[in-house]
């Protein structure tokens, strides 16, 4: 398949992100990682040149995500199934990139682009769906609660072919604390890797499993 006739879909909102985040990280730290995220995705994917459209919920995150070059952003206040759906139904083939997956390259995702089967999944590590490309506008996606199972299952019942990604820099979604410590080791010249440094984050080495610690505690304990 040619890959300009993909649509990349990232579903992205500013509102409370990365709650998981909020012991470490103060509400308006957390959107501003959130951004940086958002901003190495499409940095990779821009490399593809690839037709790539942002959801966002509201305005607020529209005015916020117009500084990004080559991007459509569309406001959507739908659930993120619903939305994914309706994009699926009607620009087949879709791929839903997450936006919190900042150690992507645009190698990992040519690869993926790719890779055959009419759903291609790629895993996050507790059951989650980081990549997702359809190729079937007849699939539905289920995010949240155990999605790589039950987007296996909706394939198989549609008896459409699947293909598992395989890629340890896709899988890794920060959502919570102890994700922030493979940003901190892999993700070197990463707008995110560069924030947390900024913010006082380092690896700790110094006890038996490596760990990110902050130097100091957050300016803004709120969020």
């Amino acid at each position: 398949m040619e890959l300009e006739k993909i649509t990349t879909l990232i579903p992205f909102k500013l509102e409370n992100p990365k709650t998981r985040l909020s012991g470490c990280l103060s509400l308006q730290e957390r959107r501003e990682l959130a951004m940086c995220m958002l901003s190495d995705v499409l940095s990779a994917l821009n490399e593809l040149k690839l037709r790539t459209v942002v959801t966002v919920p509201d305005r607020e995150t529209e005015m916020a995500c117009n500084l990004f070059d080559g991007v459509e952003i569309v406001v959507d206040e739908r659930k993120l199934d619903d939305s994914v759906n309706s994009f699926i139904q009607n620009s087949s083939p879709v791929a839903i990139v997450m936006a919190d997956l900042p150690l992507l390259n645009s190698e990992i995702l040519l690869r993926f682009f790719k890779t055959e089967g009419d759903v291609v999944i790629s895993p996050g590590r507790k059951g989650g769906t980081n990549l997702l490309l359809v190729r079937n506008p007849e699939f539905r996606v289920s995010y949240h609660y155990g999605s790589f199972m039950k987007h296996i299952r909706a394939a198989e019942t549609l008896g459409l072919s699947i293909s598992v990604f395989d890629s340890f820099y896709a899988s890794v979604d920060i959502d919570e604390e102890s994700d922030l410590l493979e940003l901190l080791i892999h993700g070197k010249g990463k707008k995110s890797h560069d924030y947390l440094i900024s913010t006082g984050f380092r690896v700790d080495c110094s006890e038996k499993d490596p760990k990110a610690i902050r130097r100091y505690q957050m300016d803004d304990r709120k969020g």
